[in-house]
């Protein structure tokens, strides 16, 4: 067997990932990933899983065949055989971080008994998106729950980004996708799900490279990464914990503040990409779309679009499921086809 450090030239990596320590990289927001092509007959990578979680997971494809894994139930280095008694020739592989911050998780190493070759990858674009748990890709696996509530009892095992629309979306746009999302966060600390014992929103987290308050908070450094695109969904979860707020008069203009404060750092990091303000066709009140067609008059930019999906708040009372993302993704690969 021949063993390959993170740092290996052949490896091409997507995401906000963690690189301080180059032997272990530390994989973080949901989608992130790394690809490369090898020679050989099998393949195996070492990882570290850092859970904060239970029934956390990863994916793996070997020649474009997904396959998710679920972590050992320990926080040391561990051996995961993905692939064995392959044909003679070349092989993909990829590796993606199918959860979000459930857990965090360091490549450690590969092995093959063959070598790895650089996987060559030409993207048409780049896509970031900030979303909640739609985008992220939760509860995406509960197949035959089109339009339905979540199964009971669900924890984290139904969960994976690699069929998320953002994801999707990158497979049919042929981009690079940086996925920035988190189950049940809303645009302000203190409202939505997330971290519910300190509940933390997209305001503490948009410019995060490390964001979960389990563990150290990291500055993502923007000029790593440059979109073409920038898909804001956010205000899914921000009728929590007061489901009337945005209809009050004083609420709604601090709301529409910050998301346009935020907007417009984005758009000066990022002065030659356009924004897509969107929800999703989870069930929401039809306030949320009103504040986010304000809020797009009042910015009132050229760069700045307005996005609704043909089911919007309308397709499902639970998670979209794959079927239901995949439906996403393609209507928004038409329109930003109509964009470019």
């Amino acid at each position: 067997m021949n063993k390959f450090t993170p740092n290996d030239p052949a490896l091409e990596y997507t995401g906000r990932i963690d690189f301080e320590n180059i032997a272990r990289p530390m994989f973080i927001w949901a989608g992130s990933n790394v690809k490369t092509r090898f020679t050989g007959s099998s393949i195996s990578v070492t990882l570290r899983n850092i859970p904060f979680n239970c029934d956390t997971h990863f994916g793996v494809l070997v020649d474009g065949v997904f396959k998710k894994i679920f972590f050992k139930e320990t926080d040391e280095d561990e051996l995961y055989t993905l692939a064995e008694n392959l044909p003679v020739g070349e092989h993909t592989f990829e590796l993606i971080k199918t959860m979000a911050g459930q857990e965090y998780f360091e490549l450690c190493a590969l092995e093959t008994d063959g070598e790895l070759l650089n996987p060559d990858s030409e993207y048409k674009l780049n896509i970031e998106v900030y979303g909640d748990s739609v985008s992220a890709g939760e509860v995406v696996e509960a197949l035959y729950y089109e339009g339905q509530t979540d199964p009971e009892g669900h924890a984290n095992k139904f969960d994976n980004a690699y069929f998320a629309y953002p994801q999707i979306l990158g497979r049919m746009l042929n981009a690079r996708v940086h996925d920035i999302a988190q189950g049940g966060i809303a645009l302000f600390d203190g409202t939505g799900w997330f971290c519910a014992e300190n509940l933390t929103g997209m305001e503490s987290v948009y410019d995060k490279l490390a964001y979960t308050p389990y563990y150290t908070r990291k500055t993502w450094d923007f000029s790593r990464f440059t979109p073409d695109f920038v898909i804001f969904a956010i205000g899914q979860n921000d009728n929590h914990p007061d489901p009337d707020c945005i209809k009050r008069p004083d609420y709604r203009r601090k709301w529409k503040d910050k998301y346009i404060e935020i907007l417009q750092d984005l758009m000066g990091k990022y002065p030659d990409a356009r924004f897509i303000l969107t929800l999703t066709v989870l069930n929401h009140e039809a306030v949320w779309d009103e504040v986010l067609d304000e809020v797009c008059t009042e910015v009132n930019s050229e760069r700045v679009l307005r996005f609704k999906f043909s089911r919007n708040a309308a397709a499902t009372c639970g998670h979209p499921r794959a079927t239901e993302q995949a439906e996403m993704a393609a209507e928004l690969a038409e329109f930003i086809r109509s964009k470019q």
